[in-house]
């Protein structure tokens, strides 16, 4: 039963030993890509927004396209690749790095949401609007992609308890990266 035992642990080893070894970063990202039948959607997994660049390769085409998207926290977005090739995810990034030493003035003021992305009943970027849950006015910075997947920032006032539309400025998709309090 010794003799049993040790051939036993000998092959796990031996097993394990072959395992293929993942990088500690494959394991840290967040996005990923999902075919269905109305082509492929980047699906975001984590609770925090993304920047993620993907790559399409097509057979015949001299060079790849790359698109950067972001994708704000828990969500899946389409992708406008159509056609055959493969696509793949060159970068997955979060939005914002934190500065490194520096504490916020205040705790509660940084960790404190109160805008809201809502869609309306157009639908696509220009049927959105930014509302403000809160009783004070906020500043937000909204991010627009375009469909070359070009951004653009804009930082938008919104008073307290109240809500606005998002015009769309020739962007198919659009996200909020940060918000604060008015000065």
């Amino acid at each position: 039963m010794s003799k049993l035992f040790i051939a036993l642990i000998a092959l796990v080893a031996l097993l394990v030993w072959q395992l293929p070894v993942t990088p500690a970063s494959a394991a840290l990202k967040c996005t990923r890509l999902v075919k269905g039948p109305g082509g492929e959607k980047a699906v975001n997994t984590c609770g925090s927004c993304r920047i993620v660049m993907i790559q399409r390769k097509r057979p015949g085409a001299d060079a790849p396209i790359n698109r950067t998207l972001t994708l704000a926290a828990k969500t899946t977005t389409g992708l406008s690749f159509r056609g055959p090739g493969h696509s793949r995810i060159l970068s997955d990034t979060p939005c914002r790095q934190p500065a490194p030493n520096k504490a916020p003035a205040n705790p509660q003021e940084a960790a404190k949401r109160c805008i809201l992305m809502q869609r309306t009943v157009n639908g696509g970027v220009s049927g959105l609007a930014l509302a403000n849950t809160c009783d004070e006015c906020r500043t937000a910075v909204v991010d627009r992609i375009d469909a070359n997947g070009s951004r653009r920032s804009q930082n938008v006032v919104i008073g307290g308890k109240s809500v606005i539309p998002l015009t769309a400025k020739g962007a198919v998709q659009a996200g909020i990266l940060s918000e604060k309090a008015c000065k």
